[in-house]
């Protein structure tokens, strides 16, 4: 299911001051709203969309999102397992790992270098909130 979709930006808009966003979460319809609802967002811009943690690792290597906003239950490597990989790039994106379970793996996600760890019931502002937070911190640092 790897996809890097093409995002229809407003004439003479900069992409690089955009917010670039590497989806991942192997329920399809689940990943295609999101991608439309974050795409509106004038700050954000959705580069490309995975179905397993796999395809999340070659995606982030290849794209280089500011971004990766993952599902922590996912076929062939789980969201967990994939941050790590992420995380051990030369140049790594943030990874935001999400679920829809209420289970107890948030350790595991911040040990695996996720910067934060959401429930998928969270409001799409506030998820927002998160993804921006996140970069603006990055860029502080870097």
């Amino acid at each position: 299911m790897r996809q890097t979709p093409p995002v229809s930006l407003p004439p003479g808009t900069p992409t690089r001051d955009r917010i670039r966003i590497v989806l991942a979460d192997d329920d399809w319809m689940f990943a295609r709203l999101l991608q439309v609802r974050l795409a509106a967002h004038p700050d954000l811009e959705v580069i490309g969309i995975a179905g397993n943690g796999s395809e999340a690792v070659a995606l982030a290597e290849e794209l280089a999102p500011d971004i990766v906003l993952m599902d922590v239950s996912m076929p062939v490597l789980d969201g967990v397992e994939a941050t790590r990989l992420i995380r051990a790039l030369p140049e790594p994106p943030s990874v935001v790992l999400v679920t829809g379970e209420e289970d107890d793996a948030d350790l595991g996600a911040y040990e695996a270098g996720a910067a934060a760890y959401l429930r998928k019931s969270l409001d799409l502002v506030s998820l927002i909130d998160v993804i921006v937070a996140l970069t603006q911190l990055a860029g502080a640092r870097g």
